[in-house]
């Protein structure tokens, strides 16, 4: 826990902190966790973004010597514990306590992989749309709106996710009621007096409530799927605490993103038949910049963790180049071609906490979670009765019996290959879909 919290510490405080860049308008704009994202998003002039970019991404580099020193001391003492454990090293532990195998995240991986040509229609969009002969990293982020800084009230985004649960179990909506309601989220940032960026929901399965939802709602159109997001964690959370025992009350990773994910499709869906076209193609535009998350940066970050934790064993120092090297070498099997990514080994995986966590190779379980999510959504999209019956059931029991028994049980689902094609399938609908209501415009 002390590495990990030095890691925490130098993140908030160094890694992400590049400093100052000048505006073209001569503003002085900071760079930190927070601003960084939200400039990418919502700066129309692509000068002011590439400089954003430019200032991290080499400040990551000169970072990286000291984030690998302090890796190599957390993955030798993780693979000590496990192999104290009788495990070969804490990717199998992680593995065995999750209740799958090596081979299906190997075989997940190689699904994203062979299948990231779903996204090359997705960026040519996006490269169109923007007016530019190539699509930078620096032009993935930003808004497709006139106005991308266009800021909407927090209540009004409450109201509109509440109808977005129109079809679902009317329990989503009293649940939904209590958390708001029972000063139970906090909303808005404050990063000058310490407030992290991000959002998470922690449960309070003894009290039989939601749970307490953290927030930093800036107002920007994607921030209403965060809401969203961090509410399914609340509904799941509070179906459990009031149906099993509190000994029962959790779940691995996977099957906690879940409802949070499943969410997130709710409220796109309602976007796409209340907005009208120009703030629905930018819904859709951020959704499908969603999956590209899902499906190619989060596995990745557990295949190099995994890589990293090999390079590392046995060894008594290693360089932020070498992990560079590894970062950008696994980028390559992920991402498009077509996109300009620059010449020079990325530092990415400097800031990304999770592979500092004791918890080992957590974000799989995004990418996974989002696979089994759009299948669940093809259900409900086509018996939304039946579904909600076997869905409320789904979220409400807890650890009474494992992830894959519970999927097989109420929806027929296996974690395979076929799994993932149907995930990448629908990623293709929805790029369709984009490009369609795009040319409807």
């Amino acid at each position: 826990m002390k590495l990990e919290t030095q890691a925490y510490k130098e993140i908030t405080n160094n890694v992400t902190v590049a400093g100052n860049i000048t505006l073209t308008d001569g503003q002085e704009y900071p760079i930190n966790a927070q601003s960084y994202y939200k400039l990418l998003a919502t700066d129309s002039n692509r000068d002011n973004r590439k400089m954003c970019y430019d200032k991290r991404f080499y400040h990551l580099i000169n970072e990286s010597d000291k984030m690998a020193a302090l890796y190599l001391q957390k993955a030798k003492n993780d693979d000590l514990v496990t192999r104290e454990l009788n495990y070969s090293d804490a990717y199998e532990a992680k593995m065995f306590e999750s209740y799958l195998d090596e081979g299906q995240i190997e075989e997940m991986n190689s699904v994203f992989k062979e299948r990231k040509g779903a996204f090359v229609g997705y960026h040519e969009f996006r490269r169109a749309k923007l007016e530019v002969d190539q699509l930078m990293p620096y032009d993935l982020q930003l808004q497709l709106m006139d106005d991308p800084n266009e800021v909407y009230n927090y209540t009004d985004t409450l109201a509109e996710i509440e109808a977005s649960y129109a079809g679902m179990d009317p329990i989503f909506g009293e649940i939904f009621t209590e958390t708001v309601t029972g000063n139970l989220i906090d909303v808005y940032p404050n990063p000058d007096d310490g407030k992290q960026p991000g959002g998470y929901c922690s449960s309070l399965f003894p009290l039989k409530l939601s749970g307490i939802i953290f927030l930093n709602y800036d107002g920007l159109i994607n921030d209403k799927k965060t809401v969203t997001h961090e509410m399914g964690h609340a509904i799941h959370f509070y179906l459990m605490g009031n149906v099993v025992d509190y000994t029962y009350c959790g779940g691995e990773e996977y099957e906690m993103e879940i409802p949070s994910t499943f969410n997130e499709e709710l409220f796109v869906d309602y976007v796409l038949e209340n907005y009208d076209q120009e703030i629905a193609v930018a819904v859709l535009d951020q959704h499908i910049r969603g999956y590209e998350n899902y499906f190619t940066f989060q596995p990745m970050i557990t295949e190099f963790e995994h890589q990293a934790h090999i390079l590392c064993d046995g060894r008594d120092e290693i360089s932020g180049a070498e992990l560079n090297s590894l970062w950008t070498n696994l980028s390559k099997e992920y991402e498009d071609e077509n996109i300009g990514y620059y010449d020079e080994d990325s530092a990415g995986w400097t800031y990304v906490s999770h592979i500092y966590f004791t918890n080992n190779y957590y974000t799989f379980s995004y990418s996974l979670s989002k696979a089994i999510t759009l299948s669940l959504f093809k259900m409900y999209k086509e018996d939304p009765q039946d579904f909600n019956e076997r869905y409320v059931q789904y979220l409400s029991a807890g650890t009474t019996m494992t992830p894959p028994e519970k999927l097989k049980k109420y929806f027929g689902i296996e974690i395979n290959g076929t799994l993932f094609e149907d995930a990448m399938d629908v990623v293709e609908m929805r790029v369709n879909q984009l490009q369609e209501l795009d040319e409807g415009r």
